[in-house]
């Protein structure tokens, strides 16, 4: 579904011109959410994007707008590469981990051998001229025209998935929603939020989100932590 078919279907089942200025900010919230909660194949960069990196710094900001290429940037770096380094780069997951290498940050070399990543932030170890190249997942590109649709997101699942999350948002920042035909605000949000474990997880007829993508289920309650899956 596109911009304007999820904003139809939206209008169809909230009845309320009053809170149709915030659809697609919600949408696109949802979305983004959605991409951050769980590790989408169809988010996973497959070209790499470029960073360039300088003798005299070792912490970088993925998101800055000095890295141009990297303006895509999401989560989870997943790949660095210099064909400088044979035996590769190594990720660690925490900035810490390179202010234990080297707590004054002076440290210089010919190749980079070592990144952390924690955030948006990319440490480097030694500091060395070069330009590595990075895989990650990217953010989901906002819905902005009414053509727009979330092609990382299988189309079977917008109504599934993203309606149900949408709905849901809007009854909690507007409870009147909820009961909108004299009906009952717990009643009306236990139906949404069952019609969004069914878009996740399936209802025995049809496999929900995680199961067609191959994601991680919820444990005791939670989600558990992302993991990478492939694509």
């Amino acid at each position: 579904m596109n911009l304007a078919e999820l904003q139809t279907e939206l209008r169809i089942i909230l009845r309320d011109p009053s809170v149709e200025s915030s659809f697609t900010v919600w949408i696109n919230d949802e979305l983004l959410q959605l991409a951050q909660e769980f590790d989408f194949p169809g988010l996973k960069l497959q070209t790499p994007a470029s960073l360039v990196c300088i003798n005299t710094a070792y912490l970088y900001n993925l998101s800055a707008a000095t890295h141009a290429s990297l303006f895509t940037f999401h989560k989870k770096l997943w790949k660095v590469h210099h064909p400088n380094t044979l035996q590769g780069i190594r990720i660690e997951r925490t900035l810490r981990a390179i202010d234990i290498l080297d707590p004054a940050h002076t440290a210089t070399g010919t190749n980079i051998t070592t990144v952390g990543t924690e955030y948006e932030q990319l440490a480097t170890h030694p500091m060395a001229n070069q330009t590595l190249s990075l895989w990650f997942y990217r953010r989901p590109l906002a819905l902005v025209a009414d053509n727009d649709a979330p092609t990382w997101l299988p189309d079977s699942f917008h109504v599934k998935v993203i309606m149900p999350r949408v709905v849901l948002r809007a009854m909690r920042l507007y409870p009147e929603l909820a009961t909108a035909d004299g009906g009952d605000s717990t009643r009306a949000l236990q139906l949404w939020s069952e019609r969004l474990r069914q878009g996740m997880y399936g209802d025995g007829y049809s496999i929900g989100l995680l199961e067609a993508l191959d994601l991680p289920m919820r444990f005791r309650g939670r989600l558990a932590p992302t993991r990478a899956v492939t694509g």
